[in-house]
């Protein structure tokens, strides 16, 4: 497909009407933010990435081998088709940087380019659970050290997590809660046995642990809390 590939180094986020940026280094943010991207143009854009599209074929009138069928005879399922492709391919090209859009250039095809792209970040099947034991190690590792501050520690373990899930690999929430309640210093004790102890806590999901640890932290001890903040400036 031609065209002027991606969008420089200008775009920065994303939002409603303008897709998140492929710079290489956040491949597995990227992925997630970039399908929901596309499902909020349209579920039959999403479905062109997923399911792939074949551009129509037709046989030629003396017999032989298939050849593309010109566009002008294309029927309206036909035209449909090609629309959804086109979008999902267009908001692609749109969602990288140049060297990103090399990588696809010379194709027309949604889900090759996604498949393209899929490849040269994540790698084949073999590579792909070579990383995925690197992040379980990283995972059963983690542990929040006694000068960390709970925030800190909760980015690094939702950045594993995320990534394991981007990689086909997701952690239950209950595994994620564990590791959460197993891995904290000694002075978050009395909290996290509140927690276990509370009548709910079965049901409660990561978020909300997470989010009744950030509490404890800074109602209970905000002092420390700026000693530490204070020492990684």
């Amino acid at each position: 497909m031609s065209g002027n590939g991606g969008n420089g180094g200008g775009h920065e986020g994303a939002s409603s009407t303008r897709p998140p940026l492929l710079t290489g280094l956040n491949y597995s943010q990227w992925k997630g933010k970039m399908e929901s991207y596309i499902c909020q143009i349209h579920d039959r854009a999403w479905m062109a990435v997923e399911d792939g599209y074949d551009l129509p074929m037709m046989t030629p009138a003396g017999g032989g081998q298939d050849v593309l069928k010109p566009k002008a005879q294309w029927n309206a399922q036909e035209f449909e088709a090609s629309k959804w492709n086109r979008k999902a391919m267009h908001a692609i090209m749109c969602a990288m940087d140049e060297n990103q859009y090399k990588l696809i250039q010379n194709t027309q095809i949604a889900k090759v380019a996604w498949d393209i792209l899929q490849v040269a970040h994540e790698g084949t099947e073999v590579v792909k659970e070579s990383k995925l034991q690197v992040l379980q190690t990283q995972f059963e590792l983690l542990r929040m050290g006694e000068d960390e501050c709970f925030n800190d520690f909760e980015i690094k373990l939702m950045d594993i997590v995320n990534q394991s899930h981007q990689l086909g690999d997701p952690y239950s929430d209950r595994r994620v809660k564990q590791k959460i309640m197993r891995s904290l210093p000694d002075r978050f004790e009395s909290k996290v046995t509140a927690i276990e102890e509370n009548s709910g806590y079965m049901d409660m999901k990561p978020s909300e642990v997470i989010g009744r640890l950030l509490a404890y932290e800074s109602r209970k001890a905000p002092s420390t809390l700026l000693l530490l903040r204070s020492l990684k400036e």
